[in-house]
């Protein structure tokens, strides 16, 4: 474990949280208004920050497994389906009540949806009533499986492209790609395809991983480094890039625009040498950060279902007081999925799965 990686999760979750705060948009409060629209509704590069860190937290603990051979394919596979998809599967089950409800409820629709939602294909569907259907964050979850399942040749490729001579000249045109497709493509498929698409996610994924190598290189020389200077100047950077976002295009903003800045910090607090990686080294921060993909995977539901309580119930017009209970609602279901059922239900997967490869 990577302790001021893991506790960085939580924060970059926290952000997909208030993005997520939509209702503030018709705020009565001006300040609140001005908040969201100019803040909280960036909130979604946390995603961004999550591919990359998944890139490269799979490199950390995979990459010399797969080249020396000491893992299977099958074995990784489970391990990674086992952390991700008994959660997506209560979240949707969670979910259903409010699909149901739905005034727009079509069944013919509603089947097409569970099947892609229950065979984590949603984000491949550029529809967004495919892809953001039932417990809508899962479509990341989404992207994050077809990550697994590439990564193995991922890790191959990358490593027989670094013994080539030209190996800097295969990977600058990767640095492209992109930006020549958003010259390309209609405006109007920005959000289906570069934001949500894992065919066009997954170069976040790569850059995680070829930060691992970058990683790989400056640890034998890192003595001579100043680590508190660049683990303040890597949160700089991307509170730089944070005030400076409305200059840039909202489909530049979906991925590239945030690389530099994520890369920067993921590299520079993977060393967990300066104080703030100290800092964030602390247990209770820790602990956010575990339950950090629960609180992900919740949050959206809890807002949900308590909008629709608070209508017919509360009537809480206070709308700080509305985020703080979403948000304590959120982190004690977090907690209690973390202790009872994901981390039981991780291990048996894995244990049944191990024992069946075996036999």
């Amino acid at each position: 474990m990577i302790k001021p990686l893991t506790s960085l999760r939580f924060f970059f979750a926290f952000m997909i949280f208030v993005h997520h705060m939509t209702f503030l948009a018709k705020s009565k409060s001006s300040t609140l208004r001005w908040i969201h629209e100019s803040i909280l509704k960036e909130g979604y590069i946390g995603v961004s920050f999550f591919f990359i860190l998944s890139g490269f937290i799979l490199a950390y603990n995979y990459r010399d497994s797969f080249l020396n051979q000491k893992i299977s394919k099958s074995n990784f596979y489970i391990a990674r389906i086992a952390r991700i998809y008994p959660l997506h599967f209560l979240s949707l089950l969670i979910a259903v009540p409010l699909t149901i409800q739905n005034a727009n409820f079509e069944i013919s629709l509603w089947l097409k949806q569970l099947f892609f939602n229950l065979t984590l294909t949603q984000s491949f569907i550029p529809i967004k009533k495919i892809y953001f259907s039932f417990n809508s964050p899962s479509w990341s979850i989404s992207n994050e499986l077809f990550f697994y399942l590439l990564f193995p040749f991922l890790i191959f490729l990358i490593s027989k492209i670094k013994m080539h001579k030209y190996s800097k000249s295969v990977l600058i045109p990767f640095l492209f790609f992109l930006p020549i497709l958003m010259l390309v493509i209609p405006a109007i498929y920005y959000k289906n395809l570069f934001y949500v698409n894992p065919f066009f996610r997954v170069f976040d994924f790569i850059v995680g991983i070829l930060l691992y190598e970058l990683f790989l290189k400056i640890k034998n020389t890192s003595n001579v480094l100043n680590y508190n200077a660049l683990e303040f100047s890597s949160i700089a950077l991307l509170v730089v890039f944070f005030i400076f976002h409305s200059q840039l295009p909202l489909v530049v903003r979906y991925s590239i625009y945030y690389w530099l800045p994520m890369s920067f910090l993921i590299l520079v607090f993977a060393f967990q040498k300066g104080v703030l990686s100290r800092l964030l080294s602390n247990r209770s921060l820790i602990l956010l950060g575990e339950i950090s993909f629960g609180f992900y995977m919740f949050h959206q539901l809890v807002l949900k279902y308590f909008i629709m309580f608070n209508k017919s119930i509360l009537h809480i017009a206070n709308e700080y007081l509305i985020i703080l209970i979403i948000l304590i609602i959120s982190l004690i279901i977090s907690y209690i999925s973390l202790i009872w059922f994901e981390n039981p239900v991780n291990k048996y997967l894995k244990k049944v799965s191990m024992n069946k490869t075996k036999d």
